[in-house]
């Protein structure tokens, strides 16, 4: 089966809008096995968009549609398939009265021009929108299918999760190899490195294996198509050779995310943590509190950015920080552990850098990190040299905090 997806949208090709919906549907087709050969972005303009449809019904089998399905009057996407077909567009009596509904709740009547949704070409499978007021649609002709999905992403994706997933995998069903996907996520190493380590497995067809650069961290994505049984026994085998090579570089897999993992790392060691922040400015903490929960783990956390605060809040002392500066390893140590004294926390982690785009020195360069972690144990530091632009050098420094806290939890299991 051959797919091609279709994004309509001014502000898109007006770079106003991120095309993520594109992205996220070629990978779940691809898990399908339904190649997809094309991405078009065509603007809301009827002519051109009638023009793009048709061309995409002639090479195609599937054809997948986001936005045009909404009130306006730029909103064309089911109202040219009609014309092209030479469909009637009906009124689907539960589209409208749950059209009706949502603006009653908000205590208002349906203005006229929402009533143009709950119209479909005759005999589409009306796709329920739980998230938003424009229905999808399924129209199938002439052993073509279309699938018209609303253009926000926040409903489309559970429109496709929901309804367009279920179709598709039953309609694929014995027309295509299903694809099997692994992905396993990296840090501290870079794409070279990996390149090198895993060698053997570049160009290997079963699995496939692509590298792909995050902001923070690699992801090794393996792919298999065929059996399910025999899929995962490959999937298997490779992850753990992968284990084997990169160990602890390894955080997790698929949806798998290094903030979720140290939360559920800190609420099963029963472990508190605070945090003095210099150069990161409270990024760590916010990272911290995005996570549900977070105040089982979570006591708080010092920005510090002045030296009279490293003294004041923290008692790092004034001869470390006039002997080696308030970025050293000294100065990351005291801050440590004065964090982890005043709150009483099992762990208290601190960050001092220079995140640039000034400030630094032929000794101590844009990009030169120092992070501290006080624990029962003692305290350290470690030493980072990050490059990029500020905001990069910063995440990349609440990235390898996390990931020190992970590893001091995987430590701390081994005994």
């Amino acid at each position: 089966m051959k797919a091609e997806i279709i994004a309509t949208g001014t502000e898109i090709l007006l770079g106003q809008t991120l095309n993520t919906s594109a992205h996220y549907l070629t990978g779940k087709l691809s898990e399908l096995g339904i190649e997809v050969d094309y991405h078009t972005t065509v603007g809301d303009n009827p002519e051109r968009l009638k023009k793009v449809i048709q061309q995409g019904i002639e090479r195609s089998d599937l054809l997948m549609i986001t936005g045009g399905t909404g009130p306006t009057e730029d909103d064309l996407s089911k109202e040219l398939i009609a014309q092209i077909f030479g469909l009637n567009m009906i009124l689907d009596p539960p589209s409208h009265e749950k059209i009706q509904e949502f603006f009653a709740m908000r205590g208002s009547q349906m203005p006229k021009t929402e009533e143009k949704q709950a119209y479909f070409p005759e005999g589409s499978q009306i796709l329920p929108n739980h998230c938003g007021t424009a229905p999808g649609a399924i129209v199938q002709k002439n052993n073509k299918t279309i699938i018209l999905l609303p253009g926000p992403p926040t409903e489309m994706e559970p429109m496709f999760k929901n309804y367009v997933w279920p179709f598709l995998e039953q309609t694929a069903q014995g027309d295509s190899a299903r694809m099997y996907v692994r992905v396993m996520k990296v840090v501290g190493l870079g794409e070279s490195e990996l390149e090198e380590t895993l060698r053997d497995f570049m160009g290997r067809h079963e699995p496939g294996m692509t590298l792909l650069c995050k902001h923070s961290e690699m992801h090794i994505r393996l792919v298999v198509r065929g059996d399910a049984d025999e899929a995962a026994a490959i999937l298997a085998q490779a992850e753990s050779v992968i284990r084997e090579r990169l160990g602890d570089k390894v955080f997790g897999t698929d949806e798998d995310t290094m903030l979720e993992l140290v939360s559920k790392g800190l609420k099963k060691h029963r472990l508190t943590l605070a945090t003095a922040e210099s150069c990161t400015g409270g990024l760590l903490g916010a990272q911290l509190t995005q996570e549900s929960g977070s105040s089982d783990f979570y006591l708080g956390g010092v920005i510090s950015y002045s030296n009279a605060l490293k003294e004041g809040l923290l008692g790092v002392s004034s001869q470390t920080l006039h002997h080696y500066g308030a970025v050293s390893a000294e100065t990351a140590r005291e801050m440590a552990a004065g964090i982890r004294e005043r709150t009483q926390a099992d762990l208290g982690i601190s960050i001092t850098g220079i995140a640039g785009p000034g400030g630094g020195s032929q000794e101590k360069p844009v990009g030169l990190v120092y992070i501290g972690l006080a624990a029962s144990e003692g305290v350290k530091a470690n030493k980072f040299q990050f490059h990029g632009s500020r905001d990069s050098i910063r995440q990349l420094t609440v990235q390898a905090a996390l990931d020190w806290i992970r590893r001091y939890m995987l430590n701390s299991e081994r005994g």
